[in-house]
């Protein structure tokens, strides 16, 4: 008759190395979330401060209806929309850009997908002033723009002399007064 001795397996080792494997894989999940996130964040800011590439060229006609471009020699025309954050961001730069173009008399027109009513309702919420301000319905896709914001700078032809498009950082918007007020 054979006589088998029971094997016997250390059960510390395989509890250590189950302890080291659960520490691994947890370290990796935790190491994924963490690369996850950080893309994530410089994607955000990364797409809020890199300018389109789809500006309106210079030189482009801008035509708005009821918009007499004539009236000025420059006139700068601020395409929101009510629904885009970050034109909502940008609310402490529209308070100090408006009295800048008033004082140099450059009309401002903030056309807007959204009804006339709407706009300026919206407006009026981020706390802007209305005064010097004129407010255009225009559908998307009226514009030659890439989204919103944009600032356009025309001429007093409707012909574009500079544009500038998404949230400016701080020297954006300096770049967009010094412009106004020359």
């Amino acid at each position: 008759m054979f006589y088998f001795a029971p094997c016997r397996v250390r059960s510390g080792n395989m509890s250590k190395w189950k302890n080291v494997l659960d520490m691994a894989s947890s370290i990796a999940i935790l190491c994924v979330c963490v690369l996850i996130g950080i893309i994530g964040v410089r994607k955000y800011l990364h797409s809020e401060s890199l300018p389109s590439t789809d500006l309106p060229h210079k030189g482009t006609q801008i035509e708005l209806a009821g918009i007499d471009w004539g009236a000025a020699n420059r006139t700068l025309v601020l395409a929101l929309s009510t629904q885009c954050h970050f034109c909502n961001e940008s609310s402490d730069f529209y308070r100090r850009l408006a009295p800048a173009a008033i004082a140099a008399k450059i009309p401002l027109v903030a056309v807007f997908p959204q009804s006339r009513e709407e706009a300026r309702a919206h407006w009026i919420s981020e706390h802007l002033s209305t005064q010097g301000l004129e407010f255009v319905q225009v559908p998307s896709g009226r514009l030659p723009i890439s989204g919103t914001p944009t600032l356009i700078l025309v001429d007093h032809k409707g012909v574009v002399l500079r544009a500038w498009v998404g949230k400016l950082p701080p020297s954006g918007e300096a770049e967009v007064i010094h412009d106004v007020q020359q």
